[in-house]
């Protein structure tokens, strides 16, 4: 593989060139060019333009010299299979991409992670519906497996298969929608907007109802009424409940050293709560949730970022005031003294 453009003469070896590093990548913006029609990057390959497809790649190349020598390999084995796949293919007729070309790209961007491009690649070979709806079966196989509903099932196997259907729900969401799950807005909703929602959730709280709960935060941090129905209809015992919520809190949280300190400072701003002695005391509680202090401090202003960095946070917090009148983020502590937190045993 070349890591000169300007070294390429043959506008079909610079078009693998260039599919190559997007594959690498998992970034659709490169196909996108090449597969739209009215596109000067199609229309120079229709022409056999080498020097326009050259200003192109001048703006979609990489930096090989930044390319640690495993990643390297990696692209010349990129290179080498995608030439082997779909050179001749593509040679007769570049455009539109083959279906299977970007099927991979799709795979490839949902494990880096990049689900816009995933999105973008499975909808343009019509198969967007098809991938999610495979998460999301997998993710009910493993519900209604033994190794979640039997009785004999420890403790271990069911946090790890709960932590499989957590990450199948979480791929599935972020495909079908890129756009969703954003939680600083859907935060600001439930707590300030919607009353009636939030209204509801508190009197599930009053009264101590685990499963509506767990199931109203599973629908919560879903954020797809289509996909949350499929999922808690398929949730058995309240073990498996709690444990699928906790499961997706760490998915949401980006992982589970970054979700643990969350537990760790709302426990120490829940102890600060109830031992608060002072106007101040009681200000600070937000600033040991978020570990940070935030704009003007406004209890606002710290709901939109803690639930930012951890969505299921929105639903263990609520809005306090002190004497003075003043409002503060507080962890939601129930009459028996215990935080939300630990009724749920989401630690």
């Amino acid at each position: 593989m070349k890591t000169d453009y300007q070294q390429i003469e043959d506008v079909h070896e610079l078009v693998m060139h260039l599919l190559s590093i997007s594959l690498f990548y998992g970034d659709f913006a490169i196909p996108f060019h090449v597969n739209n029609p009215s596109s000067s990057v199609s229309l120079s390959i229709k022409k056999n333009d080498i020097a326009a497809l050259r200003k192109f790649a001048a703006r979609n190349w990489l930096d090989f010299d930044l390319l640690e020598e495993n990643k390297r390999q990696e692209l010349e084995k990129i290179y080498t299979q995608l030439n082997e796949k779909y050179g001749g293919e593509l040679k007769n007729q570049p455009m539109p991409l083959p279906a299977d070309f970007l099927l991979e790209l799709g795979e490839r961007a949902i494990s880096l992670g990049k689900f816009l491009d995933a999105h973008s690649a499975f909808k343009g070979v019509n198969q967007l519906d098809q991938r999610v709806n495979q998460f999301i079966s997998e993710a009910i196989r493993i519900l209604q497996s033994k190794e979640v509903t039997s009785s004999d099932a420890s403790s271990q196997q069911l946090e790890e298969k709960c932590a499989e259907v957590a990450q199948l729900v979480f791929q599935a969401v972020h495909l079908k929608n890129p756009f969703g799950n954003q939680f600083q807005k859907l935060s600001q909703k439930l707590h300030f907007e919607d009353a009636e929602s939030w209204r509801k959730y508190n009197k599930y709280l009053e009264q101590s109802l685990f499963k509506e709960i767990i199931d109203f935060g599973i629908r919560y941090l879903i954020d797809d009424n289509v996909i949350a129905d499929k999922i808690i209809s398929k949730l058995g015992s309240g073990k498996v409940r709690r444990q699928v919520m906790k499961q997706l809190a760490i998915q949401f949280s980006g992982d589970k050293e970054r979700y643990d300190k969350f537990v760790e400072k709302y426990r120490q701003a829940a102890e600060q709560t109830k031992n608060a002695k002072s106007e101040q005391d009681l200000m600070d509680v937000q600033k040991t949730l978020l570990g940070r202090g935030t704009g003007d401090n406004e209890h606002y202003q710290f709901l939109r970022e803690l639930s930012l960095e951890h969505p299921i946070s929105t639903l263990l917090v609520t809005t306090l005031q002190t004497q003075e009148g003043k409002l503060f983020l507080a962890p939601h502590i129930l009459k028996s003294g215990e935080s939300l937190l630990d009724f749920l045993d989401l630690g």
